[in-house]
This record gives structure tokens, sequence and C-alpha cells, in this order.
């Protein structure tokens, strides 16, 4: 594998984890059973801010695209567009995201986030995952999906339309399947009605990690009571 520029603040990393879910769908919990991976962060929530930079990224590319062909003169509404860099703006967000929002150790042989709003990217969902895998180091994804009548139950979604919120589960878990399918070497597909009963059913995505699955740390996760 090619140098990551990750690879000088983290000699240690093999690649970024991302959990990929909406909301009460049991990622809580995966993410601590994640987490059991010796030398893994795996953050909380952040408000999607990665769909920020995302957008700030596409608005950049576009600027330089439309109006930065050529250099545009002093009158032109548009001056200093062909001294926009795309690339190097993008890279430079992920970088600060890095640094101050997920802070990870310097030892840290897997780092990443869960997020729980994806939704709100609509179809465009698989443009920021690949932009995701463009700027992380070999990003892997795990799309945790869970039935669409459990997740009604969250007093998370109760000011919610319940047609509403199953039309959301329904499109997300289409779209995560869709990915997978055309992506299976990096992401992985499970199920909140699988690993909270067997946790065994996460061991194949500790395999194609290349991870020890260690029931002795995974199974007392169970037994703990999350704060939400």
């Amino acid at each position: 594998m090619k140098q990551h520029r990750f690879d000088d603040r983290f000699p240690n990393l093999k690649r970024n984890i991302f959990i990929v879910t909406y909301g009460r769908s049991g990622s809580t919990l995966l993410q601590r059973m994640i987490q059991t991976i010796p030398d893994c962060t795996i953050r909380g929530e952040n408000n999607n801010v990665m769909e920020t930079i995302w957008k700030s990224a596409q608005r950049v590319r576009r600027t330089r695209a439309d109006w930065g062909k050529k250099p545009q003169p002093e009158l032109s509404p548009w001056h200093g567009a062909d001294q926009v860099r795309p690339l190097v703006f993008a890279t430079s967000m992920i970088d600060a995201m890095v640094d101050s929002v997920l802070r990870p150790p310097k030892n840290a042989r897997y780092f990443g986030f869960k997020e729980i709003r994806y939704f709100t990217v609509g179809n465009n969902l698989p443009l920021l995952l690949d932009f995701m895998r463009a700027h992380f180091k070999d990003a892997f994804f795990i799309f945790n999906t869970r039935n669409a009548e459990d997740v009604l139950k969250s007093r998370w979604w109760k000011n919610r339309d319940p047609e509403h919120v199953r039309a959301i589960v329904e499109s997300s878990d289409k779209t995560f399947a869709e990915y997978h399918n055309a992506h299976p070497e990096f992401t992985q597909l499970v199920r909140y009605e699988d690993f909270s009963v067997e946790p065994d059913a996460l061991r194949p995505l500790f395999e194609k990690l290349g991870e020890n699955f260690d029931p002795l740390k995974i199974y007392p996760i169970l037994n703990q009571r999350l704060v939400h």
C-alpha cells in the first residue's frame, strides 16, 4: 500500500473505520464492540460535520472548474479563481477534523467515528463515501441496520412522522446494500438484531479487518447499560 499522509503522525495506522447508520440502530453498542480491537479508537457522533466538509470541497472545486481555467481580471467577480487549490483545501479540512474533532492517540492502529445523520445527504451518500475513501487511509465502512419498527420505538424519533422515519430507514438500508454490493472489499453490512443477541455475528467483520474476535472482551459489553 502506498504511503498516506497520516502515516507520519500515526505510524501504526492500518486504516480508518467509519460506522454508517441512522438514529437508534444500536450503533453505540457496535462502536464499543469494534473498539475491543487493540488500539482502535472510534469516536462518537459529530453532527455529520463530514457532509459540510464534502459540500465545501465541492463548492471550491466548482469555483476552480467554472472560473479558474484562466486568470480572471481584477474587475471580474471571480478574480483569483485560477489560484484556488481544491485538493489542498479538502485535504486541509480533513486534517483539521482529525486534529481538532477526532483527536486520535498517536499509537492508533485504527481510528474513525460513527454517525447517524447521513440520511440528510439523501441519494448523494455514495458520493460522500467516495470522498471519504479518497481522503482517509484505506477507509472501511460498516453499515449498521435495524428493523424499522424497532427504530420507531425510540424516543429519538418521537417528534417525527412515523412514515417519514420508515422511509429514511428503508432508503438508507437500500443505499447501504447497494454500496456494499459495489464495494465488498472495504465495506461490511451488519444487523443490530444479529450482533445484539449473538455478538459472534461480528466475527466475519473482524476477519475482514484481519483482527482477532475476542469473546471475552465482547460479550460483557452486552450487559453494560448505555447512558442514552
